[in-house]
């Protein structure tokens, strides 16, 4: 719970070996389940088979497996399972932790992992029987002990699952990859490219236009001259019958090609038609990953599909992508591709030709005015904001398709993703509930549960008050309050068109120790916003000059089956979170949606792909000054709405202003200032904040450097209540003005007698989701945490813990804590003092 500052000794398990001569043995296991057996869920998932060798049967209740060998005991084997001579026993390798009828494991195995992951066998005493290292196999094959039980392992290109492994097409290994002396990037002038293999008796065969490479392909007598851009794919072809055609080998080959973005080259069968609008097909293929410098940094196999709604009406369509470990390449795209996430394994990724506001797109009229950014920006603006939201991070890239430009696209992460809930919540695919709306609305993941529960969820907030304490505790224990406020305040501001109706999705996790168990929302798809592409959603007015209440319901006809819109207005019945709303729209009006960092931001994703436009535009039959015309429309629409939302709050919520209110720390570096949800850290700092609605102030003052705070001066005498000198305060403002919060160092001389006293700080008081508590111990305390209700009442607790001397700090999430916003006491307990801090979670 608590957090000491000291040094970590990091401690290195060693993997052991064992023999294996038990009764009963790993007899054949298949990685590479793409499409060949399915289990009871009618997924095709990682399975392995145990075998009883002996004459007797073996009761393996009680015994385990395991992926680990240093965690041999991680699932037991069902109490009553016995295995019968010369019988044999499937699991699933899938993590669904199913004890009963078909067994599945509470692991996954990769085969494609460094170092090679394993399969344990242990006995009902944690010892080692039986293991076997994963080896690589291509789709649908698996390895298997030919004959049953034998301590022979071949590859079985028809897998036998819960049957005998018998001898027919079987391999003793794969044949050698051939290598290429000459590594894939970028090069000036022609090159020659040699193959090798070290496998003896074959022929490298190969191909140049992206394909895979088969019996029929040209067989390699010499190098291989390459004077454009080409993908090279080759593989070994042995003589002998009993060595299988190994994996392939690939590499594309940039020729007097100069780019100044990443650039993603995609290889596979059938590929440019799949790009080229036959939606149907599904190919497997090679993914290379170039990074700004022109090196190729992550590679791997996997499957193309379509991706996109209307814009598949485009020439440039959307291809999502994803990494198959099941095909013996790679598990992941493993490299920190974008910048605004430390998340460094990509499974799955968009490449997206900017969706409707694709550039020229076909010249469609409802297209007309396409910049080929909008998406992107919106969901960079939201994730440089940190918005309550999940978004699509990405970076802008060139995409070849067999060695054939294809164009600026965005390389996009995916939220409606289990790989993405678990990396960011640790919520994986058997946890959550996932509900999407386009046209109709489902649940993509969670199945019919997941949307009775949410429709229960809705129908209890429309039938109660939202001014019942009781009754918004609840409320709040399942619903992220914020992000649905966030959401709705990224469309209105944006001036969203294709939302609520289309685009739309909200999900939670069931695991509880994991995070992001209350109901929350994505952004999904962002291009009809700033006035642009058609208006599904049926929003009033789509203008620069749209009020900023404009989504709310009353106004207009705008679809909303889901009642989204509805959902947020009964919340408001609750004045708290009424507050909580427009101080938030206010806050990120001076931040994200402030004028100048949307202009900034719009103006440097545009230098970004600006020098790549000229040949992305020729390529799709546009023009350069065309795309430029548009991008300086879409600039002066943003421009407009950015000048216009301040006045539109004022007859929105009967507000008037704004007025510039400057905050400043005195002195520089002692201390922060949390306004509403924002806390400023760099002073001075200038908002423009409205009369008719309270401004909420938090001071923070470095109390680990002896800071306290002093006062509140502001100079123009705007109404602080409940005084000068209380730390935490609201302030209304009548005009423009000016606070500085005074910070005071001191120093305390504790007495022999209060030796036992402890310093402590919780920051911030006034949050919308994380606080922060620190404390110093002189001496050896008993130290309890504890958040109180207003009225007294216990909301959460740390068990005493005895603590050495030193300084101490956690974070906690309130928000995951089912913790409703109000006011709370939050109390740190020794045996000899106690302090108590008020707490605002709006």
């Amino acid at each position: 719970m608590f957090k000491k500052i000291y040094s970590i000794l990091v401690i290195t398990f060693l993997a052991i070996n064992t023999n294996s001569g038990a009764q009963i043995v790993i007899n054949e296991y298949s990685c590479a389940n793409v499409t060949n057996y399915a289990d009871n869920f009618s997924k095709y998932e990682d399975w392995f088979e145990l075998f009883n060798t002996g004459t007797s049967p073996v009761n393996i209740g009680g015994y385990y497996l395991s992926d680990k060998l240093n965690q041999p005991t991680k699932w037991m084997i069902p109490t009553g399972t016995t295995l019968n001579a010369n019988a044999r026993i499937i699991f699933y390798a899938s993590g669904r932790n199913i004890t009963t009828g078909t067994l599945h494991t509470n692991f996954r195995i990769s085969q494609t992992k460094v170092p090679s992951e394993t399969i344990v066998l242990s006995d009902n005493t944690g010892t080692i029987i039986d293991f076997i290292s994963v080896e690589r196999t291509k789709q649908n094959h698996s390895n298997a002990r030919i004959p049953d039980g034998s301590n022979v392992w071949k590859v079985c290109a028809s897998p036998t699952p819960n049957a005998s492994n018998i001898a027919g097409n079987t391999f003793i290994r794969y044949s050698a990859t051939p290598t290429f002396n000459l590594l894939p990037g970028f090069y000036t002038g022609n090159q020659q490219i040699q193959l090798s293999t070290t496998e003896p008796n074959s022929i490298i065969r190969f191909t140049l236009d992206g394909t895979e490479p088969t019996i029929s392909s040209s067989p390699y007598i010499g190098p291989i001259s390459i004077t454009a851009v080409t993908v090279i794919k080759a593989a070994t072809f042995s003589n002998d019958p009993n060595i299988a055609t190994g994996f392939v080998n690939f590499g594309t080959y940039f020729i007097n090609v100069n780019h100044t973005i990443p650039v993603v080259s995609v290889a596979a069968n059938q590929l440019t038609n799949l790009a080229n609008g036959n939606g149907n097909l599904v190919p497997f293929g090679s993914i290379e990953y170039f990074d700004i410098n022109k090196v190729r940094k992550t590679t791997g196999y996997g499957e193309f599909n379509r991706h996109g709604q209307d814009s598949w009406a485009n020439d440039q369509r959307s291809i999502d992508f994803v990494m198959y470990d099941e095909l013996g390449y790679n598990y992941a795209l493993q490299n920190q591709i974008f910048s605004l996430t430390h998340r460094d394994e990509f499974q799955r990724v968009i490449l997206r030709a900017a969706g409707d506001d694709n550039y020229p797109a076909a010249h469609h009229t409802s297209n007309a005015g396409s910049a080929h950014l909008r998406d992107a920006y919106v969901h960079n603006l939201a994730k440089a904001g940190n918005l309550n939201l999940d978004v699509r991070v990405g970076t802008k890239a060139i995409v070849y398709m067999n060695g054939e430009y294809w164009g600026v696209y965005d390389l996009r992460e995916i939220p409606d993703d289990h790989d993405f809930t678990n990396y960011y919540y640790g919520q994986d695919k058997f946890n959550l509930q996932y509900i999407e709306t386009w046209g109709g609305t489902w649940a993509e993941y969670g199945g019919n549960q997941a949307l009775t529960d949410w429709n229960n969820f809705h129908n209890y907030v429309m039938a109660n008050d939202m001014t019942d304490p009781a009754i918004w505790d609840n409320v709040t224990s399942q619903l992220d309050v914020n992000s649905l406020a966030d959401y709705i305040i990224v469309n209105s501001v944006t001036v969203c068109s294709d939302w609520l109706n289309y685009n739309t999705g909200w999900w939670r996790g069931l695991d509880s120790s994991g995070t992001h168990k209350k109901w929350g929302y994505i952004l999904w798809d962002n291009d009809a916003t700033f006035g642009f592409y058609v208006n599904y959603t049926g929003i009033p007015d789509t203008s620069a000059y749209a009020p900023v209440c404009n989504v709310e319901p009353g106004v207009g006809s705008l679809s909303d089956p889901e009642q989204h819109l509805d959902l947020l207005m009964k919340l408001r019945e609750n004045p708290t979170y009424d507050h909580f709303y427009k101080s938030r729209y206010i806050d990120l009006m001076n931040t994200i949606f402030s004028c100048d960092y949307m202009l900034r931001t719009l103006d440097s994703t545009v230098a970004v792909i600006d020098p790549e436009m000229t040949e992305h535009a020729a390529r799709w039959t546009g023009t350069y000054a065309e795309w430029r015309a548009n991008v300086a429309r879409l600039r002066s629409f943003i421009e407009r709405r950015c000048q216009a939302m301040p006045a539109g709050l004022n007859s929105c919520y009967s507000l008037s202003g704004p007025y510039p209110l400057t905050l400043d720390a005195y002195p520089i570096g002692t201390g922060t200032v949390t306004i509403n949800s924002l806390t400023v850290t760099e002073f001075p700092w200038t908002g423009n904040y409205y009369n008719g609605i309270d401004i909420n102030l938090q001071a923070n003052p470095d109390i680990f450097n002896d800071f306290s705070f002093d006062s509140w001066e502001t100079t123009q005498g705007s109404t602080i209540l409940p005084g000068l000198t209380s730390p935490i305060v609201q302030m209304n403002i009548t005009g423009s003005d000016s606070v500085i919060a005074h910070f005071i160092q001191h120093t305390v001389s504790i007495p022999v007698l209060e030796q036992n006293n402890f310093t402590a700080q919780v920051y911030p008081t006034i949050t919308n989701g994380i606080t922060n508590i620190e404390f110093y111990l002189p001496q050896i305390e008993d130290i309890q945490i504890k958040i109180n209700s207003i009225s007294g009442r216990l909301i959460w607790s740390t068990t005493k813990q005895n603590l050495n001397p030193g300084q101490y700090s956690m974070q906690i999430n309130l928000t995951e804590m089912n913790i409703s916003p109000g006011i709370y006491m939050v109390t740190i307990n020794s045996k000899n003092q106690s302090s108590t801090y008020k707490l605002i979670i709006q």
